[in-house]
């Protein structure tokens, strides 16, 4: 039995299609109409306002470009992105013409609804006409049977992220938690040991098992937790108070529409705050991240390399804390995943491919500045190598074949006719393209801050190149890697992450002279090969990896590196059991999945901090480890910081390391960091102090040298001295001076 698949509504017949549609819509427009009367259905607006938001936009637009038979995922992926892009687009639109037609608030409820509606009419018509010969696919169906066993249980995984952190934050228990990070180790080996996880289930795993580490974080409290996504909550706000969005205030993070257009937008469509629209959306949004990969990875290897690639990158720590509290990094990745996917596409229509690729490039810039730069600096350069060969003398070719195979053609890969020029997608006028949105977009909005900023970092490291190369105190990576652990246990687990880096490197060697078998797209092959220069720069260059942060900057090479670390240790698997094979005559139990299932299954613990919480060795879980000195704030913290904000006055705030990242949510330009002495405290100013510094009677003190943060902890009550009360709900306190 057959029945239309919901996630390639663009592939139905149009009639329906159109009914589909406007069913769907209907129930859209009736809902949010009776929640407005007082008539409210819980979780229904939510549900239906996301789905319409997330969803529609996008596949009208691919109705509109023809583009069919894309297959569930692409089709789902393809969807999201470029919903997100008109979403941003029309925000846009309506914040500029709204005040000139003199509507001073686009970002209220019913102007923002009508134009959203509005929209989505006009690209209904266009998709309707421009597809009106397409007659349907006889393939777009869903076949209804019986699931996988596995495939209920994989769908689960995400309520017991859900309920595991709600017992956490209600009764301080992390069983459930514990319990979920096993079975995600579980699956990990399962899938390595080919049992219980059929290849059909891998995309619902890869989708179930990130959303679950992300929600495993992202719920541990009722406020956001992290550092900057509370300026980020602040810029949101600042667009749905005043109901327009101010484009000249100079922040960096000001410039990104993924904050200021799409928070605003779900907001108020959604009818939630944009606290959980950060806590609960944009996991889900994020979640697809690694399910694009693993569909760029699967298209150019096979569905098992695809799977561990994915594993390894979402356990790598940075996926599921550090981006927690980037949500701008967070859309702007699944821009630069939906890129990618396009650009390993070669079997798509070369128009059809260069819209996609631009739109998805341009919501990239509006997205994330810091990865727009990184991917814009590593284009020109994969350009490079990929032209290199055209244009080098015929004898210096054919040596350099001789001497390796890194351009040596796949024998096993169709034969061309065609100049391999014809088939390729990363080409110079996408990258001027690309080049030149980026430098109108951020030298021109936030008054520029986000040129200049840039602008910055390279003039130091140019003034610092030669001097300071390879100095921890100015190179937070190689600080990393040179200081010592607090315990054996956590050196380890250096070596570990270390290791991984070696496999990436034997990946990108055996791919470049094993073409014969790895047959990874030139394209991606180039930007991989920048991409892995760039994670040497960060342990190498001065002030390179603190500009974003050495685990950041890791996290998104990973992007397009973590397959050279499944085929590496592929390739490495393979030499050492020939080895030994040829050695001993014995058969070498397992196979290179099964041991690399255990060795990234040990790498996700370390990274979860699992291990760290059973051992009870510095424990480093945001979710497992309840107390301690985080960026995680109950609601008499923010209760406290809401009040002494509230008060509208322009005087100083002091505040330690961690809870400086709170205040930051209320009112950037105030508070100021504490310094190490009492005596440097300005007379007439605040000190704000958290539950932490309370019940400890202990403050952060943030000392930054070079490109490290030096943090120490100092006793409170000689900040307090002289100072008075005049602020105490039993969770935060404020005095004054």
């Amino acid at each position: 039995m057959h029945l239309p698949n919901p996630l390639q509504m663009n592939d139905w017949d149009n009639k329906t299609f159109f009914w589909a549609f406007q069913a769907l819509q209907l129930a859209f427009v009736g809902v949010v109409c009776l929640d407005l009367i007082g008539y409210h259905i819980p979780i229904a607006r939510e549900v239906l306002a996301f789905v319409y938001l997330t969803f529609l936009p996008g596949i009208l637009v691919l109705k509109a470009l023809r583009l069919h038979d894309l297959g569930t995922i692409e089709t789902a992926l393809y969807s999201v992105g470029l919903s997100l892009a008109v979403l941003m687009i029309t925000g846009l639109f309506a914040n500029t013409a709204y005040p000139l037609l003199g509507y001073a608030r686009p970002f209220s409820f019913e102007i923002l609804f009508l134009t959203i509606v509005g929209v989505v009419q006009v690209l209904l018509y266009l998709a309707l006409t421009r597809d009106r010969e397409h007659t349907g696919a006889s393939h777009a169906g869903l076949e209804v049977s019986i699931p996988p066993p596995a495939a209920p249980f994989l769908a689960l995984l995400p309520f017991f992220a859900i309920v595991g952190t709600y017992i956490r934050n209600e009764y301080h228990m992390v069983t459930l938690l514990f319990l979920l990070l096993v079975l995600i180790a579980i699956i990990g080996l399962a899938v390595g040991f080919d049992r219980l996880i059929p290849a059909s289930c891998y995309p619902l795993a890869v989708y179930t098992i990130a959303l679950s580490l992300l929600y495993h974080t992202s719920l541990i409290s009722e406020y956001i937790w992290g550092y900057d996504i509370h300026h980020e909550l602040h810029l949101a706000n600042n667009v749905l108070m005043p109901g327009i969005w101010d484009m000249t205030i100079p922040y960096n993070t000001n410039a990104m529409l993924s904050v200021v257009m799409l928070v605003p937008t779900y907001s108020l469509i959604c009818d939630l705050d944009p606290v959980w629209v950060f806590k609960i959306l944009y996991p889900l949004l994020f979640a697809l991240v690694p399910l694009g990969l693993y569909r760029v990875v699967e298209k150019q290897t096979n569905s098992k390399i695809g799977f561990f690639s994915v594993f390894f990158f979402v356990s790598f720590f940075t996926f599921y804390t550090e981006m927690i509290s980037l949500a701008r990094q967070q859309i702007a990745e699944l821009f630069l995943a939906l890129t990618v996917l396009a650009m390993v596409d070669k079997s798509m229509d070369r128009g059809r491919r260069t819209f996609l690729m631009v739109t998805f490039g341009f919501a990239m810039i509006v997205s994330h500045y810091g990865l727009s730069y990184i991917y814009l600096f590593s284009l020109i350069p994969a350009w490079l190598l990929l032209i290199l060969p055209d244009y080098l003398p015929s004898g210096i070719l054919e040596r350099l074949r001789g001497m390796a195979g890194a351009l040596v053609r796949d024998p096993l890969a169709p034969q061309e006719t065609a100049s391999r020029s014809g088939l390729r997608t990363l080409v110079l006028p996408y990258i001027l393209v690309f080049a030149v949105l980026t430098y109108l977009w951020y030298s021109t909005v936030a008054e520029g801050t986000a040129f200049a900023t840039i602008a910055g970092i390279g003039d130091k490291i140019v003034s610092t190149l030669f001097a300071e190369s390879f100095n921890p105190a100015t190179v937070q990576g190689m600080h990393i890697l040179t200081s010592q652990s607090v315990t054996p246990l956590h050196s380890l687990a250096k070596i570990v992450h270390i290791a991984t880096q070696g496999l990436i490197a034997v990946g990108l060697f055996a791919t470049l002279t094993r073409r014969d078998r790895w047959r990874i797209e030139p394209e991606y092959l180039a930007v991989s090969l920048v991409f892995f220069l760039i994670n040497i720069a960060g342990i190498a260059v001065p002030f390179f990896a603190s500009s974003l942060n050495t685990s950041r900057l890791y996290h998104i090479t990973l992007i397009l590196l973590a397959p050279f670390a499944i085929i590496g240790g592929i390739a490495l698997y393979e030499a050492v059991a020939g080895r030994i094979r040829a050695a001993t005559a014995l058969p070498l139990m397992g196979t290179a999945f099964q041991a690399l299932s255990a060795f990234f299954v040990v790498f996700l613990l370390f990274n979860t901090g699992l291990i760290y919480q059973v051992t009870d060795d510095n424990p480093t879980s945001m979710a497992l480890e309840t107390s301690g000195d985080k960026p995680v704030f109950n609601g008499k913290e923010v209760q406290g910081a809401r009040w002494l904000l509230s008060e509208g006055n322009e005087r100083p705030i002091y505040v330690d390391g961690t809870r400086w990242w709170l205040l930051l949510g209320f009112n950037p330009d105030h508070q100021r960091y504490l310094p190490a002495s009492a005596s440097l405290v300005e007379p007439g100013s605040y000190l704000y102090f958290g539950t932490y510094n309370l019940v400890r009677d202990s403050v952060r003190i943030e000392v930054q040298e070079h490109a490290v943060t030096a943090a120490d902890y100092a006793d409170a009550g000689r900040f307090t001295r002289n100072q008075n009360r005049i602020y105490d709900n039993a969770g935060s306190v404020v005095y004054y001076r």
